[in-house]
């Protein structure tokens, strides 16, 4: 079987982006740090029923796509939405959808 080549950068974008909130987690994360304002320091996302160090790993790759900046480990733990790739994602998604399902036509 051919393997498929895809090569458009935007296709691979979303679908990077895409995957590293495929979990409830990660998405809980985000709606947290908007809560606060984007921004939080000196403490780590208190997820219900999740251990620290796991929230730690969810964290770290969110940073590593580009979601969250900053500093994610220990005391000095600053760490942040990255409104620069989330509006990115958010341009990705919106054509995406407007591709595959284009709004419909008013009668």
């Amino acid at each position: 079987m051919k393997r498929a080549n895809y090569e458009d950068t935007n296709l691979q974008q979303l679908a990077t982006l895409s995957k590293s909130i495929g979990h409830p987690a990660r998405l809980l994360i985000l709606k947290t740090l908007a809560e606060k304002g984007g921004w939080m320091e000196g403490e780590i996302v208190s997820i219900p029923d999740v251990a620290p160090t796991t929230v730690i790993q969810h964290l770290r790759e969110l940073k590593r796509v580009g979601l969250i900046k900053g500093r994610i480990f220990g005391a000095q733990c600053k760490y942040g939405l990255n409104d620069e790739v989330l509006e990115l994602f958010q341009k990705l998604w919106s054509e995406m959808m407007v591709t595959i399902h284009p709004p419909s036509a008013s009668s």
